[in-house]
């Protein structure tokens, strides 16, 4: 039987030599179309329905992180929902997105429906 310290031990100090840092792939607009399908055919529940949701309902705390993304300015009313099915929708019709982060992806799509006008900056 092995002991949990050799365990980690085994698994862990290899993981240390690996070359260079790790890095990880964003999902794309391939990947939120799955996943808000998912969400919303399963109630938004599971890891689908957290992702979707966390893409869907961007937040605009601080458009200097990422410039490069539109803007998007959410009215107080709109519900995950109706989100999810705008972004499923936009994604259905232009399928070039599903090859864009999907950050990105949702944001091209929302920011043409929900921009955010000087007001709201």
């Amino acid at each position: 039987m092995i002991r949990p310290r050799t365990l980690w031990r085994l698994v862990l100090v290899p993981c240390l030599w690996l070359p260079g840092p790790v890095t990880f792939a964003a999902p794309s607009g391939g990947d939120l179309l799955r996943a808000c399908e998912l969400a919303l055919a399963g109630g938004f529940s599971g890891i689908e329905g957290r992702m979707c949701t966390w893409y869907v309902t961007p937040c605009d705390c601080d458009p200097a992180t990422n410039p490069e993304i539109p803007r998007v300015c959410l009215p107080a009313a709109v519900t995950t929902e109706l989100l999810a099915r705008k972004v499923v929708t936009g994604l259905a019709a232009q399928p070039e997105l599903q090859l864009q982060d999907a950050d990105m992806a949702a944001a091209l799509i929302l920011s043409r429906i929900y921009p955010c006008t000087d007001e709201a900056r």
